[in-house]
């Protein structure tokens, strides 16, 4: 019969052996607002970013939004030694995690592994998403909390584009509850003159990095934001 101080002895080496295996990525929450994060991870340099450690962020993220108690989170994923969403949007990025959960019951999971660059970290909305947001009275008070993140907006439809008088390029959505102005200043994936050459007759639509500056709060709402196109789709001229 093993004597007691040798089984604690044995207890506490499995313990730090399964301390020594677990996940030590570093989990972190630049911003938040009362309903809304961003997160971030930065991985350690022994870890692989698998089915499994996808797993297990995912479980800590599901955590961390009911604890909250938010509605929406994204979490974006970078490699060991990354200055994660302090650096460059053009840096490495592994995926992002999108959790909703609108008092549905059951949370909305998306983790995206195709991002592959800090321009698709953000809190991800549709243009379409956003007007019922404003459109919907339940929700349309959110829109002051959303505003003080970034956003990746996706399928923008783009109603006006051009210069002003200083040569920023701006392009503008809208629709009877949304307007939507854009400076674009960068892009990753796009060179300046493919982004100029984005017509403003409604049939081009771009996905966006979106940081706002200025809201009125009118009807349509209006939102001023700086912008870097991630992806922009424009049908053939008739």
């Amino acid at each position: 019969m093993l004597p007691v101080v040798f089984k604690k002895c044995i207890a506490l080496f499995a313990l730090c052996a399964l301390c020594s295996s677990a996940s030590a990525y570093e989990l972190t929450t630049p911003y938040q607002s009362g309903h809304f994060a961003l997160n971030q991870v930065v991985l350690e340099p022994h870890e692989t970013f698998d089915d499994s450690l996808r797993y297990e962020i995912t479980r800590e993220v599901q955590t961390r939004n009911r604890l909250h108690k938010l509605y929406q989170s994204s979490t974006a994923v970078f490699p060991a030694d990354s200055l994660g969403l302090k650096g460059p949007i053009g840096q490495q990025m592994l995926g992002v995690l999108s959790i909703a959960n609108y008092s549905s019951g059951q949370d909305q999971i998306v983790f995206n592994t195709n991002a592959h660059s800090a321009t698709y970290a953000g809190l991800y909305f549709s243009f379409a998403q956003l007007k019922d947001f404003i459109d919907k009275k339940a929700l349309n008070s959110l829109i002051p909390e959303i505003m003080r993140l970034p956003l990746v907006i996706t399928d923008i439809p783009v109603a006006r584009s051009g210069f002003d008088s200083r040569g920023s390029f701006y392009l503008t959505a809208r629709n009877l509850a949304l307007i939507l102005d854009l400076h674009v200043e960068d892009s990753v994936y796009y060179t300046k003159a493919q982004l100029h050459a984005i017509q403003g007759n409604g049939k081009c639509r771009i996905d966006a990095l979106v940081f706002p500056e200025r809201i009125v709060p009118d009807l349509p709402l209006f939102i001023s934001a700086r912008a870097a196109v991630n992806y922009m789709h424009c049908d053939p001229a008739k």
